[in-house]
């Protein structure tokens, strides 16, 4: 199992780099910047993902008599956007990769920011967020890699083709060992979790991918990249701070239950949109 772990963790390195390398070497600066012209769309995204779900999961832990574990580890994602499966669910989507990007890069940043100031707020307690180590985290695997592919795209146009349709099958082969593994590695614990906290990993999931699109607007491909972003929440940066600030091992627990569960709902959902 300590293998497995350990080729888990590495693929999850692996998945990251090569989806914002294969990002960066189909995409220009100006098309990713693009989207973020519209602010409207930027407004109602950063609305959906840092207010709405974050109210829709205080009322699932209302309504639902969960743990008190389960309750702060939902609430932790609900702050942590921005995740690296978005550009990826977007081309499974068959949708706007450029919007994905875009807005992936941006709900990271505002997460660095948002995240430390709200999860007191939420939880009525004092808790103390490690921003500092989150971003270092997403810069490294994220903001660097996409950075270096979109140079590469800039000045060899040809290369950047020829190396993108080879970052998209490394992506593709990860993605699959990835939830393998996630299966095999936390199969105890994610049946383990209660009848009321597995309604609750649902709910979460289903009500983040109805808020997203929902207040996306008119046009499709929005509420669809939408609807994913909101519904692909930051596991890696949630992780962190449930391990960080927490002892009830629940917290982590209910993360890595959405991290499984939430991926089987979000690979469906994506599928879904590329029938349209």
């Amino acid at each position: 199992m300590e293998i497995l772990a350990t080729v888990f963790n590495l693929s999850i390195v692996i998945f990251v780099v090569s989806t914002m390398l294969s990002m960066g070497l189909s995409l220009r600066v100006s098309e990713i910047i693009e989207p973020l012209k519209n602010p409207s769309l930027v407004l109602r995204v950063l609305l959906s993902n840092f207010l709405l779900v974050p109210l829709m999961t205080l009322g699932v832990a209302e309504i639902l008599p969960i743990d008190e574990g389960v309750k702060i580890g939902l609430i932790i994602l609900s702050l942590a956007a921005g995740a690296p499966f978005l550009p990826k669910l977007a081309e499974i989507a068959a949708s706007d990769k450029a919007l994905a990007t875009a807005l992936m890069l941006l709900l990271m940043l505002a997460t660095v920011v948002i995240l430390p100031f709200a999860l007191p707020l939420m939880l009525d307690g004092d808790v103390s967020v490690d921003s500092l180590s989150i971003a270092k985290s997403l810069v490294l695997m994220m903001i660097i890699p996409l950075a270096i592919a979109l140079y590469i795209k800039s000045r060899k146009d040809t290369f950047a083709q020829k190396w993108q349709t080879r970052m998209v099958k490394l992506s593709n082969l990860t993605l699959l060992l990835i939830i393998v593994l996630l299966l095999i590695l936390n199969s105890k614990a994610i049946f383990g979790i209660g009848l009321y906290a597995l309604v609750a990993v649902v709910l979460f999931m289903i009500f983040s991918l109805l808020i997203g699109y929902l207040s996306a607007g008119k046009e499709y491909a929005h509420r669809v990249v939408s609807s994913l972003a909101s519904g692909q929440r930051n596991i890696s940066a949630a992780l962190v701070v449930g391990a960080q600030n927490f002892k009830d091992p629940q917290v982590s627990v209910i993360i890595i239950a959405v991290s499984v569960i939430g991926l089987l709902i979000l690979l469906a959902s994506a599928k879904k949109y590329n029938k349209g």
